[in-house]
């Protein structure tokens, strides 16, 4: 299927409009839009404008609560346990983020849970706030309640029963960009077989199962119905992604109130878990620094397999999408475009 390139600016606008056009506060329609432009130019396309469909269909349906309280429940000088009320999820996140910055500035180590927050997006994107403040950032979500959330077999399982929760950190790394790793615990996310589904095309051999438990590279095999199921990350290992997902759960939702897997709650959202390290309080500056362009010098020297250019570290790779689709602009999928169109004229935006 055909892709156009479009520019990151008119794409921030469409998005910002159709959201503005469905009750959503200008400013937290604007940063949303941001959020997934971002993402879209570093080439997390799964995160990216393809969502604004998705996230349209949430404020028609009532699943987002735009212009939420973000109320903070309990805190203490280094903790705060935050009530998103079903907001928008990036902007509950870039706020808890940044509440858990401030405290690292006064006691080393600060921590934020949310509970009721609703999709982040990209969830590197927060952590990597961290890093200007001279900080390590962390950040873990669970994914709960509602309908068919669960969407990863457990080790060994065939049945969707855990959701597919997502990892990042950030640090510095000396360079223009910061290091940074954004992962989910099952191989691909869903907006990974989402997208390939856009795109009408198969998916890598060992990521999905069907509904019958059988290894399958169709993402409708996956969409079902019968619901498939995407697999643990790590493949023949993948007790250790499963594993991950399992500490996702704890922290983003036992931890916060929010409700771990398993345990139906409508509308489902996001309980996140962040934290802020302050590295100076620990070893200077310019010592981190140093033994991370060391790292980086020692792991850069490899020889590099056949057909690879470059090794690259966490961030890396991010940084050089985003350079070049700011010049020359964002490819976007025949069938996404289509679809942005038909919700701009349904709700009678020009583009």
């Amino acid at each position: 299927m055909g892709a156009q390139t479009i520019a990151a600016r008119t794409l921030r606008n469409i998005g910002t409009r159709i959201f503005d056009r469905l009750g959503s506060p200008h400013e937290e329609s604007r940063w949303v839009a941001e959020t997934l432009v971002n993402s879209s130019l570093r080439g997390y396309d799964s995160h990216g404008i393809l969502r604004i469909a998705q996230y349209a269909g949430y404020l028609q349906e009532g699943v987002v609560v735009p212009g939420a309280r973000f109320e903070i429940l309990r805190n203490t000088r280094s903790v705060a346990l935050v009530d998103g009320h079903r907001g928008w999820g990036q902007v509950v996140a870039r706020k808890a983020m940044q509440l858990a910055i401030d405290k690292a500035k006064r006691s080393s180590i600060g921590t934020v849970v949310v509970r009721n927050s609703q999709h982040v997006s990209r969830l590197g994107e927060y952590p990597a706030m961290a890093v200007p403040h001279g900080m390590i950032g962390l950040s873990v979500i669970n994914i709960f309640g509602g309908v068919e959330v669960e969407k990863v077999a457990p080790w060994g399982g065939i049945d969707p029963k855990l959701a597919p929760n997502p990892i990042a950190w950030a640090a510095p790394s000396g360079e223009k960009w910061p290091m940074v790793l954004d992962m989910t615990t099952s191989v691909v996310p869903e907006g990974k077989v989402r997208l390939a589904r856009y795109q009408k095309r198969q998916l890598p051999e060992g990521c999905i199962l069907d509904a019958h438990g059988n290894p399958s590279m169709s993402p409708d095999d996956f969409y079902g119905p019968p619901q498939g199921a995407l697999l643990p990350l790590g493949g023949i290992a993948g007790n250790k992604g499963y594993g991950l997902a399992i500490l996702a759960d704890l922290l983003g939702g036992a931890l916060s109130g929010s409700g771990v897997a398993g345990q139906k709650k409508s509308p489902s959202g996001n309980g996140l878990f962040f934290q802020a390290i302050r590295i100076a309080d620990f070893v200077p500056m310019k010592n981190f620094l140093r033994d991370v362009r060391e790292l980086t010098a020692w792991i850069k020297s490899s020889r590099r397999q056949p057909g690879i250019k470059n090794i690259y570290m966490p961030g890396e790779g991010g940084y050089r999408t985003l350079e070049k689709r700011t010049r020359e602009g964002i490819p976007v999928d025949e069938s996404v475009w289509e679809e942005l169109l038909t919700i701009a004229k349904g709700l009678k935006i020009k583009i």
